[in-house]
């Protein structure tokens, strides 16, 4: 009996454990122990035991970014025959950021504009098209904010959080970008003018044009799928409009056109990867591929022909997800782990950009010191 150790950082493993059953049947000289792991903590302390994992899957990159952890995958996706032309490249091209395949993607999630078409109609507004700019979403989400006598908002234009990665894809489309390519540096790019003119774009949405919440703000706009006309929003905020039986009232369109020409698109997710101590590394290999491939585990799926096996890519909402995959690039935190780690700080000075009114060149300058 051989036996594979799965090491997961996911608490729900419905479609993890349905891998593994029907692998066993199919393969019963073989064994799928399943683990937990907290954190990647505690998975990287896992592999440096004496009794290391054959496979780590994690909701984050980092792991995938430690030298010599994982094998590189890459030769065995050679040997599917077709494989590598089904593969959505976009989060293929994530994945092999630094040449080798660590890992298969997996918990996919991109951002869209999901849009109410209730509230458009209400206005006697044009739902938007692909070929909209940033001038344009300003204007509808202008048209599209109610406030009361009190300057209490009942309805937002558009709908974000506050976080240095969701505004990414537009730092992208305005020809700017947080981090050089290998991720070893932030001077010259989080503080270069395309970089801070998109940003400034994205804090007067707040501060001048008052289409956003502001942190705090008062409100009686309700969640996200009541008050929001424009919403940034990522596979999981639609999966739940459709859960929930109320995603006809909603379209999907792509992010606005910025003066930089770039339709680059920021992509959330993790991987599932054998590790280098693997002593059955083809088994785990095959384990993975079932697991990932061919039991269509995760909701945004790899391949074309999963897609469309799914129905996905003839769907009102799903296609528009599965088209946008092509324009993923690897985000700041996938290049740079010193990067990721001052997210908070960074967060904490965009809440005085907005609230505060704290110089956007200025700030951006001071982020050079976080990669």
């Amino acid at each position: 009996m051989k036996e594979l150790r799965f090491m997961t950082e996911f608490q729900h493993l419905q479609r993890l454990t349905d891998a593994k059953e029907s692998f066993e049947r199919a393969n019963p000289g073989v064994r799928i122990v399943i683990e937990q792991s907290t954190d990647h903590f505690e998975s990287n302390n896992a592999y440096q035991s004496d009794e290391a994992p054959d496979i780590i899957e994690s909701g984050g990159w980092s792991l995938f970014n430690n030298k010599d952890m994982f094998v590189d995958l890459n030769p065995y996706v050679a040997e599917v025959d077709g494989l590598e032309e089904d593969l959505y490249q976009g989060p293929m091209r994530v994945a092999r950021h630094n040449g080798m395949l660590p890992g298969l993607p997996v918990d996919v999630s991109i951002p869209l504009i999901v849009f109410n078409k209730e509230m458009f109609d209400r206005a006697g507004l044009a739902y938007p098209t692909e070929d909209w700019t940033w001038d344009d979403f300003i204007e509808l989400g202008k048209k599209l904010t109610i406030r009361n006598e009190h300057g209490v908002a009942s309805q937002f234009g558009f709908g974000i959080g506050v976080d240095i990665e969701w505004y990414e894809p537009f730092v992208f489309r305005n020809g700017g970008s947080y981090l050089s390519p290998n991720g070893s540096t932030a001077r010259g790019y989080v503080d270069s003018p395309a970089t801070i003119e998109a940003f400034r774009k994205v804090i007067d949405a707040y501060r001048v044009h008052g289409i956003i919440r502001k942190p705090d703000e008062p409100s009686a706009a309700g969640q996200l799928h009541e008050g929001f006309a424009m919403i940034f929003g990522f596979m999981w905020f639609t999966g739940d409009l459709i859960y929930h039986k109320i995603d006809d009232k909603f379209g999907v369109v792509g992010l606005p056109k910025m003066q930089g020409g770039d339709q680059s698109n920021m992509i959330y997710m993790g991987a599932a990867g054998v590790t280098s101590k693997s002593k059955n590394p083809r088994l785990a290999w095959e384990f993975l591929r079932h697991y990932i491939i061919e039991r269509h585990s995760w909701p945004l799926p790899l391949t074309r022909s999963q897609a469309e096996d799914r129905g996905l890519t003839g769907h009102r909402l799903w296609s528009r997800y599965m088209e946008e995959l092509d324009h993923v690039r690897p985000s700041g935190y996938y290049l740079s782990e010193k990067w990721n780690s001052s997210r908070q700080l960074i967060n904490e000075d965009i809440h005085r950009m907005i609230l505060e009114g704290a110089d956007v060149s200025q700030t951006l300058r001071s982020w050079t010191r976080f990669a």
